[in-house]
């Protein structure tokens, strides 16, 4: 079927009741609480396993071989990680549909921190023997913080190809924005939402179907609905919906979601203010504001420093490497626009020929279907430029960006940020994105990176940029950072 809205537009009263539709639906919800059973007893228990896990890694890299102590001594440990498991389903964790990878990252972070504080507390703070190791402790709570996510990303990734997996969700609206938040719950499944049906709003026409998701009538079908197991409403539609209609889908369903469009706002971190009859939300622009300056500038320095210095036998070796098979220097650089449009010089481990302008320039004169590729992404797959095996290889695991580290140490780049590009690439963005992008300094690494990689069209990099800059947070940082060495080591995407 098209993924476009389907069959002929019907008039508000004839809105296609599509019996056989809306009985495929609602049969598949019957079993919706064995299924949400289901799904957090499997998180439940994949968390027990990986804190179980950390503890068995600490006990074994200290307590055994440094302090001789008994396993016994640590397995009287095990039931208290039922604490744990409690404190992440307070966390809204289980499931965690909707929540987000990074708000994910925040809140696991927070209770497992708050958790082995609590366990310290206990067993240090008021000397209840047995005593324990606290350097196996330390160790215990790195490694769970490791260990938790991967193991949630482990099972998310899994249980993503089960059908009752994702929690089952109808949307009210079957305009341009409906379709929107079935395209985006389609893409994002780590979401876990699955748009199992559609009602139109009164006075709207509708298709029989949009994206292969039924329209089975209006709002006066809500509590059939919600009695076959749906209990998640999106508001998607196009108009605002009278409060009549609010409150009859808030009797019906557990949770009702209003979807607005993000419209370039910040939205993490959104707050929402009581003036009386009156609703405030209040955005920030987190990334200008100036303390959140100096928690980015600091992330920079620690985790930069360390980086450089675990990375710099690689950097020797790829620098040697280039010599070894291409004539010329090893390293080169560029002059970027940065901080406030200040220009400075960034370092690379060369990957192209000496003469690779001539290259671009002969292949684009001979290929209108690669002129086309470079002028929507100036990218190209197969570039000639690039130094044969060598120049692919360190650019597809970007190793050719590890001089760059020492950028992040000086204060030109920062770890994470928009891309400091050439002006030909800069020259196809809005003015309005480079009055914006020069308010913060240029990354190694970005949002758009890690999600498209160099898939993206220039439209793509500008609307990732605009989202990481308004949106910033130490949290999300970390999610790009994490996500960056899965992608570099993966080399997906990257040419």
């Amino acid at each position: 079927m098209s993924t476009s809205l389907k069959a002929a537009t019907t008039s508000p009263d004839s809105v296609p009741a599509a019996a056989a539709d809306e009985t495929r639906v609602l049969d598949i919800e019957r079993a919706g609480n064995g299924a949400r059973v289901a799904r957090v007893a499997l998180l439940a228990f994949t968390d027990a396993a990986m804190l179980s896990l950390a503890l068995a890694f600490a006990y074994a890299v200290w307590a055994l071989p440094v302090k001789g102590q008994s396993p016994a001594l640590y397995l009287q440990l095990l039931p208290l990680l039922g604490l744990f498991v409690a404190g992440y389903a307070q966390a809204g964790l289980y499931p965690g549909f909707g929540v987000g990878p990074v708000e994910t990252l925040r809140r696991v972070v927070y209770v497992t921190t708050f958790g082995f504080l609590t366990l310290a507390a206990v067993t240090f703070a008021l000397k209840m023997p047995p005593l324990y190791s606290r350097v196996t402790f330390v160790i215990a709570f790195a490694a769970s913080l490791l260990l938790v996510l991967i193991g949630r990303v482990f099972v998310f990734k899994i249980a993503d190809a089960w059908s009752w997996w994702s929690e089952p969700v109808v949307i009210i609206g079957a305009g341009r924005r409906a379709q929107e938040a079935i395209r985006n719950m389609h893409r994002d499944s780590h979401l876990g939402y699955r748009p199992s049906a559609i009602l139109a709003v009164r006075g709207q026409s509708a298709a029989a179907a949009i994206d292969d998701v039924p329209v089975v009538g209006d709002i006066d079908r809500a509590a059939s609905l919600a009695r076959r197991g749906i209990r998640v409403a999106l508001v998607a539609a196009d108009q605002t919906l009278d409060r009549a209609a609010l409150d009859r889908l808030q009797q019906h369903f557990r949770h009702v979601v209003l979807l607005r469009e993000y419209d370039e706002l910040p939205v993490e971190g959104l707050q929402v203010r009581n003036l009386g009859a009156v609703v405030g939300i209040e955005y920030t622009n987190n990334l200008l504001l100036h303390h959140n300056r100096v928690a980015k500038r600091s992330l920079d320095l620690l985790v930069g420093g360390v980086a450089l210095l675990l990375a710099t036998p690689v950097l020797l070796a790829a620098m040697l490497l280039v010599r070894l098979v291409s004539r010329g220097p090893a390293l080169f650089s560029h002059r970027r626009a940065g901080l406030g449009g200040r220009p400075f010089a960034v370092p690379k481990i060369r990957t192209m020929t000496l003469d690779a302008e001539k290259r671009l320039e002969e292949t684009l004169a001979a290929d209108p279907g690669l002129r086309l590729e470079w002028e929507a992404r100036q990218k190209l797959r197969g570039d000639p430029r690039l130094i044969p095996v060598v120049g692919r290889t360190l650019r597809r695991f970007s190793i050719d960006e590890l001089p760059q580290l020492w950028s992040v140490v000086t204060g030109d780049m920062s770890l994470v940020g928009p891309r400091p590009f050439p002006d030909y690439h800069l020259a196809k963005f809005s003015e309005e994105f480079l009055e914006l992008r020069q308010r913060v300094r240029p990354g190694i690494t970005g949002l758009w990176q890690i999600t498209i990689r160099s898939e993206g069209a220039i439209e793509d990099q500008e609307a990732y940029d605009t989202y990481y800059i308004r949106n910033w947070s130490v949290w999300l940082d970390i999610y790009i950072l994490s996500r960056t060495i899965a992608a570099v080591l993966s080399g997906r995407g990257a040419y």
